[in-house]
C-alpha cells in the first residue's frame, strides 16, 4: 500500500511541471494619476458625484425622452444586451459542471446469441429480450482549479458583456446630447438670421429710395443684394444642417424619420456647467466603463491561463452506476437484477507531442495582446480627459472674449442710435451697427454650442457616472 501511494505522490510531482510563462505588465495606477494632477486640480472642482442621468441639469423634458427612450429601446442596445444574457448562461453551464453528474438510462433490445461466445445453452444460439434501468453519476475533482478557472474566465467576460452595455449607453446618451445642443444652436442660429435679413433687407430698401433720388450710385444697392442673397444661402445651409441632424439621432435613437418630424422646439438651458469631483484623479479610470470591460477581459485571459496550467497536472474521477439487467420483464427489479457498478478513474497526462504546452502559449499571448489592449485604452482615456479640460478651458476663453466683443458693439450700437435720433446721421449708419452686433450675436451662439458639446467630451471622458468596483489587475 505504501508503494502505491508513494507511486501516485511521484506522479503527481513530477508530472506537475508547467513550462515558464511570460506575462507583460499593465499601466501603474500611479502613474496615471501623475498625469491628471495638474489639468484637474487647475478645473473648478465641488465635492458632487457625476449623475448617470447628468443630461436631465439640460432641463429640457424632450432631451430627457430622447436619451432614455434611446437607453431603453435601441435595437443595437437591446442585442447586447442579448449578447450579456447569453454571457450569463455560458457561467451557469460551467457552473453545473462543477458538481455530480447524474443521468438516467432504460434500455431494451431484443438479439440472438451466439452459440459460439461465452454464452452457454440455452441462451446461446436463441433470441431473448434484454431489459436494462438504471442511474449513473459521474463526477471529476478539481485539485487544479481547471473548471473554476473556467467559471471565473466566464464570469468575467459577463462582466466585460456589462460595462460594454455601459460603454454604448455612455455613446448613445452623448452623441444625441451633442446632436440635440447642436439643434438647439442652430435653431436659434436660423433665428437670429431671419432677423440679419430683415435689417439687410431694410438697409436695402433705403440704399434703393436714396438711388432713385440719385443721391447714391447702383454699387451700393449690388452689394445689400448680394448680401440678402447670402444670408438666404446661410439660412438654406443651415434648415440643411438642422434636417442631418435630426436624421442623425433618428438613427442613433433607433426611430423612424415621421418620429422626428414630430420633433418640439428644444429648450437647453445656458447655465449648465459640468464640474469635477474632488479627487477624482486618484481613482479616475474606474469612472471609465471601456476601461473596467478591458480589465475584466484581462482578469478573463489571466483564468484561461490557469485552466492551461492545470491540464498539465493529474487528476481523479469517480463514477458510479445503480444498475438493474434482466432477461424477464417481471425480475428486472428484482434484488438479484441489481447490478451496481463502482470505478475510481486516474488521468495521468504524460505525452501528448506538445499540445498542453501550445494550449499555454495560446492563452499566455491572448493575455499579453489584452494587456496592450487594456494598456492603449487607459492612454487614450488618459488623452482624452486631459485634452477635453484644455479644450473646455480654451473654449471659454473665447465666450469670454465674444462677450466682451459683444458689449462693445452693443455700446457702439446704441452711440449710433443715439447719433441717428438727434439728426446727425442717417440711419444706414445705425443700421450697419445692428447688422454687426448681429453678426458677432451669430458668432456667440456659435461658440456657446461648442462650449457645451466641449463639457459633453468631458462628461463622457470622465465616464458619465459610471462607477465599477475597484479591480486591482496589476498582479494578474
Amino acid at each position: 500500500m505504501k508503494k502505491i501511494i508513494f507511486s501516485l505522490l511521484s506522479v503527481f510531482l513530477f508530472l506537475g511541471c508547467v513550462p515558464n510563462i511570460e506575462k507583460q505588465k499593465v499601466i501603474k495606477d500611479t502613474k496615471i494619476e501623475q498625469e491628471f494632477i495638474e489639468d484637474l486640480n487647475s478645473f473648478q472642482s465641488v465635492n458632487l458625484k457625476l449623475q448617470n442621468n447628468w443630461w436631465r441639469k439640460f432641463e429640457d423634458k424632450q432631451l430627457n425622452s430622447l436619451i432614455e427612450n434611446a437607453i431603453k429601446n435601441t435595437p443595437s442596445l437591446k442585442a447586447l444586451k442579448q449578447r450579456y444574457a447569453k454571457a450569463n448562461s455560458l457561467v451557469k453551464m460551467r457552473k453545473s459542471a462543477n458538481l455530480p453528474n447524474i443521468g438516467f438510462g432504460a434500455d431494451v433490445s431484443r438479439q440472438r446469441f451466439s452459440e459460439n461466445y461465452i454464452f452457454p445453452a440455452p441462451l446461446g444460439g436463441n433470441y431473448y429480450n434484454l431489459y436494462q434501468f438504471g442511474l449513473n453519476l459521474d463526477y471529476e475533482f478539481d485539485f487544479w482549479d481547471k473548471r473554476a478557472s473556467l467559471i471565473r474566465a466566464s464570469l468575467n467576460e459577463a462582466l466585460a458583456q456589462k460595462a460594454y452595455i455601459k460603454v454604448k449607453e455612455l455613446s448613445v446618451s452623448t452623441s444625441i446630447a451633442k446632436l440635440y445642443i447642436s439643434l438647439n444652436y442652430k435653431n436659434r442660429e436660423l433665428e437670429q438670421l431671419q432677423i440679419l435679413k430683415k435689417i439687410t433687407n431694410e438697409k436695402h430698401h433705403i440704399l434703393d429710395k436714396v438711388h432713385k433720388l440719385g443721391l447714391s450710385n447702383r454699387k451700393e444697392i449690388n452689394e445689400s443684394g448680394s448680401s440678402i442673397e447670402k444670408i438666404n444661402q446661410k439660412i438654406s445651409d443651415l434648415r440643411i444642417e438642422i434636417e442631418d441632424i435630426k436624421r442623425s439621432i433618428a438613427i442613433i435613437s433607433g426611430m423612424m424619420p415621421s418620429q422626428m418630424d414630430k420633433l418640439e422646439k428644444t429648450d437647453i438651458a445656458d447655465d449648465y456647467k459640468v464640474f469635477i469631483p474632488k479627487d477624482i484623479h486618484l481613482d479616475i479610470l474606474s469612472h471609465r466603463p471601456e476601461i473596467a470591460m478591458q480589465k475584466y477581459l484581462l482578469l478573463s485571459k489571466s483564468a484561461y491561463i490557469k485552466n492551461a496550467k492545470a491540464q498539465f497536472y493529474p487528476n481523479i474521477s469517480l463514477n458510479g452506476l445503480l444498475n438493474f439487467t434482466s432477461f424477464p420483464w417481471s425480475s428486472l427489479f428484482h434484488h438479484t437484477s441489481f447490478a451496481p457498478l463502482g470505478a475510481v478513474a486516474f488521468s495521468l497526462p504524460l505525452f501528448d507531442a506538445g499540445k498542453r504546452e501550445a494550449n499555454l502559449n495560446i492563452k499566455v499571448s491572448d493575455y499579453n495582446e489584452q494587456v496592450q489592449l487594456y494598456n492603449q485604452s487607459v492612454i487614450k482615456a488618459v488623452n482624452e480627459v486631459v485634452n477635453s479640460l484644455r479644450k473646455l478651458e480654451l473654449t471659454k476663453s473665447n465666450l469670454k472674449y465674444q462677450d466682451e466683443i459683444l458689449k462693445k458693439k452693443n455700446k457702439n450700437l446704441q452711440i449710433e442710435k443715439r447719433i441717428y435720433e438727434i439728426g446727425l446721421n442717417n440711419k444706414i449708419s445705425y443700421l450697419n451697427s445692428k447688422l454687426l452686433l448681429q453678426e458677432e450675436i451669430l458668432k456667440n451662439i456659435s461658440l456657446k454650442d461648442k462650449e457645451l458639446n466641449a463639457q459633453i467630451d468631458l462628461i463622457k471622458a470622465l465616464g458619465g457616472g459610471y462607477k465599477s468596483e475597484r479591480i486591482d489587475v496589476s498582479h494578474n
